[in-house]
């Protein structure tokens, strides 16, 4: 794959535009691209108000070294996308399954880890379910009485089922990780744009569906989850 930075269109331009772009860029026909998808997309407003989507773009051709030699450009570079992998698992069987505490975003994705290796876990939430929890929550912003247990803060997918889930982070991301949540999120019911979109959110409402879909996912892996069980004691 080779990547190709800062291509630049306006915003009414058709995937086809992009795939002419592409070639531009990489000085090849059309029949010499076999594919190509969007690696990022953001908006350039520095010059109003001529505003512009700029893309990052991973693209295969034929020849790719041929391709490269003739671009003469430092920023087309070869591409050398990174895949999370999970950690290979230890050798000496478990006695008891493993037990998560809480089933906010560390939870939710250690579960669904610990669930594809097989371990079966059980996550324990002080909290309601997200469809139960949503009503409570509801109800508490007409005026009824707080419940403590679940609300806001608590409940499945932590604080942050109810903040509109937004996907921003600017650490650099060596091992894949950050790419496999967005993958993870896609595969339960995300728009895909979020896997190219600048700063990426999914939305309240979707988001309720991709938590339930990802703990579904769990408890079909043989994981089990008890909500409204709160760790007090070991």
């Amino acid at each position: 794959m080779i990547r190709i930075p800062q291509i630049k269109l306006q915003p009414e331009h058709t995937k086809e535009d992009l795939a002419r772009a592409v070639c531009r860029e990489l000085k090849i026909k059309e029949a010499d691209l076999k594919s190509f998808h969007i690696v990022k997309r953001s908006i350039d407003a520095r010059k109003k108000p001529d505003i512009k989507y700029s893309y990052t773009i991973d693209a295969e051709v034929e020849k790719e070294h041929v391709v490269l030699k003739k671009c003469k450009n430092s920023q087309i570079v070869k591409s050398a996308p990174v895949s999370y992998q999970i950690p290979s698992s230890g050798e000496e069987a478990l006695k008891d399954r493993p037990v998560i505490v809480g089933m906010g975003p560390a939870g939710l994705f250690c579960g669904l880890l610990l669930a594809k290796c097989g371990y079966r876990p059980l996550i324990l939430e002080r909290g309601e379910d997200v469809d139960a929890r949503s009503k409570t929550v509801e109800s508490f912003w007409k005026g009824n009485p707080l419940k403590l247990s679940s609300n806001v803060q608590f409940g499945e997918g932590g604080a942050g089922t109810f903040s509109d889930g937004k996907l921003n982070t600017m650490v650099k991301d060596p091992k894949g990780r950050g790419r496999y949540v967005l993958e993870t999120f896609v595969e339960a019911g995300a728009d895909s744009s979020i896997l190219y979109l600048n700063k990426p959110h999914i939305g309240t409402d979707v988001l309720r569906a991709v938590v339930k879909n990802m703990r579904l996912e769990i408890q079909r892996l043989g994981g089990e989850v008890r909500f409204e069980s709160q760790m007090t004691d070991l």
